[in-house]
């Protein structure tokens, strides 16, 4: 007969079982974990309760070193079986997000009334790398060069954004956003010079905050070993490259390059950051 649930009995019962005990446990929980197995084989089992306090299961004594194999196979695959990858989840960083687009605001406004912004502060090779103006790689990722430049930066970065608030944290994820960004506009101009280049506009670092889902995407496939998860990391990028392919990812006014080291960068920063944040939580 096949039992279908546990029950812990007095000793004095199984006289009239006609089962041997083939494990001893300290705890019930233990105990009926184990004679699940026995059950799972099609088995009868029984639990009974030690006068110290200890816990038998019991099975067929015709089938005790099956039982024991069992067993052991069910030790070793709970020694092998890899613990849960922790996936850390934090809050959205809205309130960041508005911080951000109301940057972007006052820095445009700034813009059309002084028009000595957007030279002072662009991102240029002469400026970077023969002036050493090297703020310019940060201060370009608040100018802009028009209404529908800004607006659609700050769709597409703030959604983004949150994305990578969500999967780093709100300050640690619009730092690294903010910081791909910087760092992709210096790779830009080193690979421009000694072209005379300018440049403006928060795509950089929209284009970064997608490397960074993506570098974290890729650490968790590597975490868990997994090549489907490798895989499905980048359906971030390919996201985005969707988005920015409906308003054109080359063409005049569109900074390509840009768009290409901020992604680079932040999947060189994503990786790292949420190999070491993983860590932490552990």
């Amino acid at each position: 007969m096949l039992l279908s649930t546990v029950s812990v009995i007095d000793i004095p019962d199984l006289l009239t079982s006609g089962l041997v005990p083939v494990g001893r446990f300290r705890s019930p929980q233990e105990a009926q974990e184990y004679a699940l197995v026995i059950l799972a084989m099609r088995l009868d089992c029984l639990i009974t309760v030690e006068e110290e306090g200890g816990y038998l299961v019991h099975g067929e004594e015709k089938f005790v070193e099956a039982i024991r194999e069992e067993f052991r196979l069910y030790q070793e695959e709970k020694v092998c079986q890899p613990s849960p990858v922790a996936i850390p989840i934090f809050g959205s960083g809205v309130e960041l997000a508005l911080l951000w687009l109301g940057i972007l605001l006052f820095c445009f406004t700034r813009q059309i009334q002084d028009p000595e912004v957007e030279t002072k502060y662009v991102s240029s090779t002469v400026g970077i790398l023969i002036e050493g103006e090297w703020y310019r790689a940060f201060t370009a990722l608040f100018l802009h060069a028009d209404m529908p430049h800004l607006l659609g930066n700050v769709v597409f970065g703030s959604i983004f954004g949150i994305f990578v608030a969500n999967s780093f944290g709100p300050l640690r994820g619009w730092g690294l956003i903010i910081l791909s960004g910087f760092i992709g506009n210096l790779l830009n101009v080193f690979i421009r010079f000694p072209e005379d280049y300018f440049g403006l506009g928060a795509s950089t670092a929209v284009f970064g905050a997608l490397g960074l889902l993506v570098g974290s995407g890729l650490d968790l496939a590597w975490r868990e070993r997994s090549f489907r998860k490798g895989v499905r990391s980048f359906t971030p990028l390919l996201a985005g490259l969707t988005i920015f392919g409906i308003n054109g990812i080359g063409g005049p006014g569109i900074d390509t390059l840009a768009h290409l080291t901020g992604m680079v960068s932040g999947i060189f920063l994503g990786f790292p950051a949420a190999y070491l944040l993983a860590r932490k939580a552990d």
